[in-house]
Order: C-alpha cells, then structure tokens, then sequence
C-alpha cells in the first residue's frame, strides 16, 4: 500500500501549482488532463501489484475493471469540462472585477452534485460486479486503493482550484 502513496504522490507532485486556474486558466485545466492520464496510467499496475490476487481472480477481474475504468474516464474528462466551465467564469468575473454570478455558480454546484451522484452510483454498480469474481475481503481492499489514488488526485486538483469569488 506503501507503494500506491509514493508513486500516487510522485505523480502529483510532478504538477503541483497552487491557484494555477486563477494564474493560467488553460494551462491549468490541460494540467488536470494529464494528471488524470498520468495516474490512469499507471492505476492499473498499481492496483495489480497491490491486490494479491490468484492468477485466476485477475484473469476474471481484469475485464471488468477496464470497463471501470472507461466509465471513470468518462467521469474524470466530465470534470474537466466542469473545471473549465468554473475557470472561464472565474476568469471573466477577474477581469470585470466582480465576482462570479450566481447563476452561473448555481449550474456549476448542480453540476458538480450530479458527478459526485455518478461516482457513487458506479462505485456500487462496480462493486457489486467485482464481488462476484473476487472475495469481499479483496474488494475491500480495491476499493481502498481506488480511494486512496482519487484522495491524491482530489488533492493536486484542489491546489489547481481557487475558492469562487
């Protein structure tokens, strides 16, 4: 697990950049982009070698955590575009001198709600589905590891992120 926190971490802080939307708008949110694929990258490899799994369990496992995966790709690049959304509005509101309108915080909160919604609601469609080829004790500990990498991830992205104005 130790393993997971320092390659995790490694990655991070490879774009560490405090406030950078308020700084570079686009360079930021193309910092997101490859963060996310920097650590989908190497995901994989770190959930494998953490897993302790049989030969058979990872030859079962393995599809359907490339569906995973897919469908948290789709989620991560939703999140991109709603960064770029928060910085385009953060940007304007900078240059006008006031702060961001409410309604267009308002569609952005809605927006984010709705993620997190279909993060947990694949996490559970997923979790039913490796508990069907893996001991509960095994996804537990995907799960764990999964959560581990997001935190890191959630983390670099909210150094990237300024407070809305």
């Amino acid at each position: 697990m130790r393993k997971i926190m320092l390659a995790a971490a490694a990655a991070i802080a490879l774009n560490m950049s405090h406030g950078a939307l308020a700084q570079s708008g686009a360079n930021a949110t193309d910092d997101v982009q490859v963060l996310i694929s920097q650590v989908q990258a190497d995901r994989k490899a770190l959930v494998l070698e953490n897993m302790g799994m049989t030969a058979a369990e990872t030859e079962a496992f393995l599809p359907i955590y490339a569906e995973y995966q897919a469908e948290q790709k789709k989620l991560a690049e939703e999140r991109v575009a709603l960064i770029n959304k928060f910085a385009k509005h953060y940007n304007a509101a900078a240059d006008s001198a006031s702060s961001m309108d409410d309604d267009a915080a308002a569609k952005i909160l809605k927006r984010w709600t709705e993620l997190e919604d279909h993060d947990v609601s694949l996490g559970k469609k997923y979790i039913k589905r490796f508990e069907k080829v893996l001991p509960a004790n095994k996804v537990l500990r995907l799960v764990q590891i999964e959560n581990k990498i997001n935190a890191l991830m959630d983390i670099q992205m909210a150094s990237m992120i300024p407070l809305a104005r």
